[in-house]
């Protein structure tokens, strides 16, 4: 009942609308085309600042605090959210807050971000073009929308206020190399534990020497070093749940070739999960990153953001075991899709 509504709402919109000529097409695709290279621009100098290990850091916290943000959207959008919006907390699509009992406030300026818009060509008979492998083609380009961080909506009188997002708190970064102090949260390195085994991988605990911890992806088992605080155990056991989540120990000559993008990677997903849990982990395995992002700012802007997105879908995956997300209504909750499906409510309200 609800699609048929929202098909016949779609037929009245379009209703008595003009269509536009050639001429009115090119010069919007012409826009268009200008503010996808002004926010591609806007997100290699953002990218750019994050490579170095203090400006990395600074991203990672910026990502645990705001976890709202980084479950929804991907890596290159929630750097050019944080970009526009230094503040923001939870950032959603004009239609969205509506249904959230919130109106955006009337001249507020919307966060400028890009949708997925997937598309089959077509040839000159209107017929779906095919792949050498008779499939039809898939084409993505993308597009800009706006989105609006909640300080600039307002409540809907009458409207009941939904559940705030519990904060991570102010996440310190203590110092590199050193151990992390304290206990560990209630549960999390049984969730952490439950977390491997859904990838086949099973916790011990056990000499380590010289390291704190490794994934041995021939026994499929992941050891911990003993005689650690509580809090660093987590933390280690959090690091080797990214690396075996990120897929590196599936083929260890290249873990060995790409040891410093790999050991961030895990690194970065790690600080996150124990953020979200209120644990402060310390960024211990932060290579030199400016050595292997790129020599040029467009080489960095893509190596960066390849790495941030794996980053950013490992650190779900995991958090659905350690802090399952309940905010899940506009979601579908699957990593790759969930751009897509935020977004497109965002462009049809």
């Amino acid at each position: 009942m609800a699609t048929s509504t929202r098909r016949r709402s779609a037929a009245k919109s379009t209703k008595g609308k003009k269509k536009l000529t050639p001429e009115q097409r090119a010069e919007i695709d012409a826009k268009r085309t200008a503010e996808v290279q002004g926010l591609q621009e806007q997100l290699t100098a953002a990218v750019v600042e994050f490579a170095s290990t203090d400006g990395w850091a600074a991203l990672l916290k910026k990502m645990a605090q705001r976890s709202r943000i980084m479950r929804k959207y991907s890596f290159r959008n929630s750097a050019l959210i944080f970009a526009q919006c230094p503040h923001a907390t939870d950032v959603r699509g004009f239609g969205q807050w509506q249904e959230r009992g919130r109106q955006v406030r009337k001249g507020e300026r919307g966060i400028r971000i890009l949708a997925p818009n997937p598309f089959t060509p077509r040839d000159e008979n209107g017929e779906p073009q095919k792949d050498e492998h008779g499939n039809e083609k898939r084409i993505t380009t993308f597009r800009p929308i706006s989105v609006f961080d909640i300080s600039q909506t307002d409540r809907v009188k009458g409207a009941q206020e939904p559940e705030a997002e519990p904060a991570a708190g102010d996440v310190t970064l203590p110092e590199i190399n050193g151990k992390v102090q304290g206990t560990a949260p209630a549960e999390f390195m049984d969730r952490l534990t439950l977390c491997l085994k859904s990838l086949g991988y099973t916790v011990e605990r056990g000499d380590t020497a010289p390291a704190d911890g490794y994934a041995d992806p021939a026994t499929r088992t992941v050891r911990i070093g003993l005689g650690f605080p509580e809090a660093h155990a987590a933390a280690v056991l959090a690091h080797e749940a990214g690396h075996v989540q990120l897929d590196h120990t599936a083929d260890m000559s290249e873990y060995r070739q790409h040891r410093g993008r790999m050991e961030t990677e895990a690194e970065s997903v790690a600080f996150i999960v124990c953020a979200v849990a209120g644990l402060d982990s310390s960024v211990s395995s932060l290579s030199y990153i400016a050595g292997w992002a790129g020599k040029t700012p467009e080489k960095v802007q893509e190596t960066m953001v390849e790495v941030g997105q794996r980053v950013v879908e490992a650190a779900r995956a995991i958090l659905a075991f350690t802090d399952p997300d309940e905010d899940q209504d506009e979601e579908t909750g699957a990593p790759e899709a969930v751009d897509s499906e935020a977004e497109a409510v965002s462009v049809a309200a």
